[in-house]
């Protein structure tokens, strides 16, 4: 059977030859929609792409397969020399600017990704979040489908507010969720791991990703399941907006299934949550728009996409939803906030942005 843009691809344990890591990094990648390099560390040498981030690299002819990341932008890039091994971190945050031979330099959101499970790292995948990706039809089953878990934790550490489907993931109730640790919601030999990836995002300014395990079950039958985490840090230090994003396979502590598509999918999807929920959520609490905590990933995803100018025909398209669907979660968002229209909705989270803090 053919594989697909998704479809599984393990990387075999222990010290990877470049042409074979070559070879897998570019069949996982394939016709992937997301703008995405493997990296060789510590030279940024770019040893598979998807097309989408070879044309932003080079426009018109895509030439960057052998070249360093470097040569593409006007700083140096630490191509994952700072991803903190063991029980810290596996990825990061980073801001780049791309060179432009003609017109503006292009400014860029990149989060970059250990999955060799070496110390130190010997490849990054790199997920560049610029724009969003045209994607066919076809390619819907994508990194846009994969289940997500968004909130926020004030600078104590306590939860303010998450989105419903954490009541799926964790089988407690919001209310129930909120007001607790975030500490609380991780099996307690990772409350380390979660504190340090605060920790690290709060000092440096900048987004990491961490693998945590998280207590399911409404914490009584000991359950638990591995998550893709991403800490973005919030004022004042240490709040932050956590995304949980839940992965069917691998362990932890250099023990995780080297499977790059998995990654690829889920870090996709965190990137660009990550991207949208530090604007909708930053700064404001259910008690400045009630009813905010009860919404869901994707709901929140839409309302900011409408925050950003974007009507729900564009929404639908990029979303890859139809219009009636993004019409029934619009419906849904306006019942647990209490409006009537799009114009309501609207008016409740800007007057909110520009009430100054009490």
């Amino acid at each position: 059977m053919g594989r697909g843009p998704y479809s599984s691809a393990a990387l075999p344990s222990g010290k990877l030859a470049l042409p074979e890591l070559s070879r897998i990094a570019s069949e996982v990648l394939g016709s992937s929609p997301l703008p995405a390099l493997v990296l060789e560390v510590p030279s940024a040498r770019i040893v598979a792409t998807t097309l989408r981030a070879a044309e932003m690299l080079d426009p018109g002819r895509g030439d960057v397969l052998g070249k360093s990341f470097h040569t593409f932008t006007t700083e140096p890039t630490q191509g994952g020399q700072d991803l903190i091994a063991g029980i810290r971190l596996n990825g990061i945050e980073a801001f780049r600017v791309l060179r432009r031979s003609t017109g503006p330099n292009l400014h860029v959101r990149m989060w970059l990704r250990n999955f060799d499970h070496q110390s130190p790292s010997n490849y990054v995948l790199a997920i560049i979040v610029a724009d969003r990706p045209k994607v066919k039809v076809s390619d819907r089953k994508s990194w846009r489908e994969a289940p997500a878990v968004v909130g926020t934790a004030n600078s104590a550490l306590v939860i303010e507010r998450i989105s419903l489907d954490a009541e799926t993931l964790f089988s407690l109730d919001i209310t129930t969720i909120t007001g607790m640790s975030l500490f609380s919601l991780v099996v307690p030999d990772d409350a380390t791991r979660c504190l340090a990836a605060v920790t690290d995002a709060s000092t440096e300014g900048r987004g990491v990703t961490v693998n945590l395990r998280v207590r399911t079950g409404g914490h009584n039958d000991g359950g638990s399941l591995n998550c893709e985490t991403l800490i973005l840090p919030l004022e004042p230090s240490p709040s932050c907006v956590f995304i949980f994003l839940p992965s069917s396979v691998g362990a932890f502590d250099g023990e995780t299934s080297n499977d790059l598509s998995d990654i690829l999918v889920r870090l996709g999807r965190g990137a660009e949550l990550a991207k949208l929920a530090h604007g909708i959520l930053g700064g404001l609490t259910d008690h400045d728009v009630p009813g905010l905590a009860r919404l869901t990933a994707r709901e929140l995803e839409i309302v900011a996409m409408l925050l950003d100018g974007d009507r729900p025909p564009i929404i639908a398209t990029n979303l890859y939803l139809t219009q009636s669907t993004v019409r029934n979660h619009l419906a849904a968002v306006f019942s647990k906030l209490g409006v009537t229209s799009q114009q309501g909705l609207l008016d409740l989270f800007r007057t909110n942005r520009a009430s100054p803090a009490p």
